[in-house]
């Protein structure tokens, strides 16, 4: 067996983190992920349970310190936190995400029993069930190294998310994983004459034909929708935007020496526009150092660039509130009309955790936030739909696009695009921008409507309903995109309507996994019938 004692419970483990790590960018080896499970799985099958507890848990550390390294960058020169505490504070929060996979691991091993057809149906269902607890609660959700992402630029596989969500491909990869753990194992059982316990030969080959055959119909699925919409963009009607990315250097924005050249940046990329004759232009989140309507003098400035270019501005700028000498500030985007008369404001709902509030105050108050310039923010409550030209439009701000159920509520309210507006500047030259724009393909699959993206140090660009990033600028350029899209008018996805029925489906069967195991321990317990 691969798993007897010595040091191969522990290179097993790491393999499968180190297999996780490269599956997302900027290694982007996603065909690794549909076999990146099975040393983890022979781990599972074969430890007891303790062990295989220790071994989850060390797999998660190794995927998510290696896959998170970028945190670092941010902490280090945004945070001026020292490089060994910067270290320390990404080993808490791998250790902190590292726990779902333990728990995945505890819960497959103790619930299957050693039944290897009750750990094929359990592991997709649990794994998918943990994804999305971990992703969604609360304000503290993380959904960032989802497996489902890793297939971002495997269109015909992606598809299936305007269904499912991205959760689905999370549970087709895991299903496959696990089939493909049965036949080796069952194979390796078979060759050392060891008692098959359940994993014959016979039975995986149709475990295995049944998987592939769920794969083969969830690929036809795929490749025929894309046909579909490759055929309806080719005859749809085309909105024409401009996309400025500034590149303007986050540890200057907040400088009021350097205000003038951030507006002129900005107002020179707009002029620059002008000849391709765009319906909008975008600006990333923040790019105005200033409050926008508050700073008189300068808001006149920004309202004239949308006179001169007689286009329709949204940007990114925070938001003053006072109510009853309560002073809040919002991390907002507004939308200009061409004559400067402000369309709409949109507040950020989703906040980054330490970057735009504290979480825990009370006990945390020494710790400092990263976002500079401004106290912590307020949070929005409303998602954003605006209308312009006829077309409706959703606004999601930087962080918010990798939480589907948010981004899917203005497409469920109407909007027929999205606009993505970020600063990634906070992410260096990392892997984390490709990251980021990744889960945003997602977006625009599961609700099947095209998303712009207008970032300040990139990755600038758009995404097709299909999932097709189009016309992505390089990190740390000044740059503008001309891009034309095909805002939807086909009506929503199941996604869009329903959100994660799927997700939640899956966290019912776990539930109910639950009770079944309560139940046949407690059964098992009873003493026999006095005869």
């Amino acid at each position: 067996m691969l798993t007897q004692n010595g040091r191969q419970p522990w290179i097993l483990s790491t393999l499968t983190g180190i297999l996780l790590v490269l599956i997302f960018p900027r290694l982007d080896l996603g065909f690794l992920a549909w076999f990146a499970l099975i040393p983890l799985f022979f781990l599972i099958q074969d430890q007891p349970l303790g062990r295989v507890t220790w071994f989850g848990f060390w797999t998660g550390l190794v995927f998510y310190f290696l896959g998170l390294l970028w945190v670092t960058n941010t902490i280090i020169n945004y945070g001026n936190v020292p490089v060994v505490l910067s270290y320390l504070i990404l080993m808490l929060l791998a250790a902190y995400l590292s726990l779902y996979l333990a728990l995945f691991c505890y819960l497959v091993k103790k619930w299957s029993q050693g039944n290897p057809l009750a750990f094929i149906w359990l592991t997709p269902v649990l794994w998918t069930a943990l994804e999305y607890l971990r992703s969604t609660h609360s304000q503290y959700g993380f959904s960032w190294l989802g497996l489902g992402y890793s297939q971002a630029g495997n269109l015909p596989v992606i598809q299936g998310a305007e269904i499912t969500g991205v959760y689905g491909i999370s549970t087709l990869i895991v299903f496959i994983n696990a089939s493909l753990y049965f036949l080796l194992n069952a194979w390796l059982k078979r060759k050392k004459s060891v008692s098959p316990d359940g994993f014959s030969f016979k039975p995986a080959w149709r475990v295995l034909g049944f998987s592939l055959a769920v794969l083969a119909l969830w690929i036809g699925y795929g490749k025929s929708a894309l046909t579909k919409w490759e055929d309806r963009l080719s005859t749809a009607t085309s909105l024409r935007v401009a996309l400025a990315q500034g590149n303007i250097p986050q540890n200057l924005k907040w400088n009021p020496l350097f205000q003038d050249k951030v507006m002129n940046t900005y107002r020179e990329l707009s002029l620059k526009a002008i000849d391709s004759k765009p319906d909008l232009i975008v600006w990333p989140e923040a790019a105005i150092p200033f409050y926008y309507s508050l700073d008189k003098i300068n808001s006149e400035f920004v309202k004239n660039i949308a006179k001169d270019t007689q286009t329709p501005l949204l940007i990114g700028s925070p938001y003053l509130e006072v109510k009853n000498k309560v002073r809040t500030s919002y991390n907002s985007a507004y939308l200009i009309a061409d004559d400067g008369q402000t369309l709409g404001r949109y507040d950020k709902i989703h906040l980054v955790p330490f970057g735009e509030f504290v979480p825990f105050q009370e006990i945390l108050w020494f710790v400092n936030k990263m976002v500079e310039g401004i106290g912590n923010f307020g949070r929005g409550e409303e998602v954003g739909v605006f209308d312009l030209k006829g077309y409706k439009l959703g606004i999601s701000i930087c962080y918010e696009i990798i939480f589907p159920d948010l981004v899917r509520q203005p497409v469920d309210r109407g909007a027929q695009f999205l606009v993505n507006i970020t600063n990634d500047a906070w992410f260096g030259k990392s892997a984390a921008s490709y990251q980021h724009m990744d889960m945003a393909a997602l977006r625009a699959v599961e609700n099947r409507v095209p998303i712009v993206r207008a970032a300040n140090t990139g990755i600038t660009g758009t995404i097709d309903p299909t999932g097709t990033i189009r016309q992505a600028t390089k990190l740390f350029e000044t740059d503008l995109v001309i891009t034309d899209i095909k805002p939807s008018q086909s009506g929503k996805t199941f996604y869009s309507q329903y959100g994660d029925l799927f997700s939640q489906g899956c966290l019912l069967l776990m539930a109910l996994f639950a009770l079944r195991h309560y139940f046949l321990k407690k059964t098992s317990r009873r003493p026999p019938d006095d005869q």
